[in-house]
């Protein structure tokens, strides 16, 4: 029988066991370039990654192509789950740049704009005289 995952919860997450040895490996790795260049900042981010692509893998899980990891002012972080990297959507006083493709226009931008959030942020600075673009 399997086990019921009451959607009301004040948490999304739940703890998972790992044997000490394997913490180690992902701490070791965080310590890399090539993490920080994946977007890996967190234990949980490597973990998240692997469980995901090991269901999908299986069958179990299908997965959008593009996966917000993290946003602030100067922008977001977008897993894109197809290139195997990261794109950094900058939000600047001149525009949009995603660092990934290095262009204003791209798919990682059009994710970006979709975010509630970040269209808030976009109206107020829009508002300051940043020339930034509508949805």
């Amino acid at each position: 029988m399997a086990t019921e995952y009451p959607e009301k919860t004040a948490s999304k997450h739940a703890t998972v066991r790992l044997p000490r040895e394997m913490l180690r490996a992902i701490d070791d790795f965080l310590q890399t370039p090539e993490a920080k260049r994946m977007g890996f900042l967190h234990m949980t981010d490597i973990v998240t990654e692997a469980v995901r692509e090991f269901l999908k893998e299986q069958g179990y899980y299908s997965m959008p192509r593009f996966e917000l990891i993290n946003h602030d002012e100067n922008g977001l972080k977008i897993w894109d789950r197809q290139l195997r990297r990261v794109a950094d959507v900058q939000i600047k006083p001149k525009g949009i740049w995603c660092t990934l493709c290095e262009k204003d226009e791209c798919e990682h931008i059009d994710i970006a704009l979709k975010q509630p959030d970040v269209q808030e942020f976009i109206a107020k600075k829009r508002k300051e005289g940043w020339e930034l673009p509508n949805e």
